[in-house]
């Protein structure tokens, strides 16, 4: 799966525009420049991709982390 994610993220250097579908969230922020969180069929979350590594809501609920 990373050779893939890295492939994505070549593309994205090079100018394209890419929408990646994945539910690993832990994968994805090491390529995604934005974030958009659903659940069920909602965003819950929602920003920069950076930003939301450090979201305690995103690392305890996908990440396997703690808030503190």
């Amino acid at each position: 799966m990373f050779d893939l994610l890295r492939h994505v993220r070549q593309l994205v250097d090079d100018g394209l525009s890419v929408l990646l579908v994945e539910q690993n969230v832990r994968a994805s922020l090491q390529v995604a420049d934005r974030l958009y969180l659903l659940e069920r069929g909602e965003v819950v979350a929602s920003g920069d991709a950076a930003r939301m590594r450090d979201d305690g809501r995103i690392v305890t609920a996908y990440l396997g982390g703690s808030r503190g």
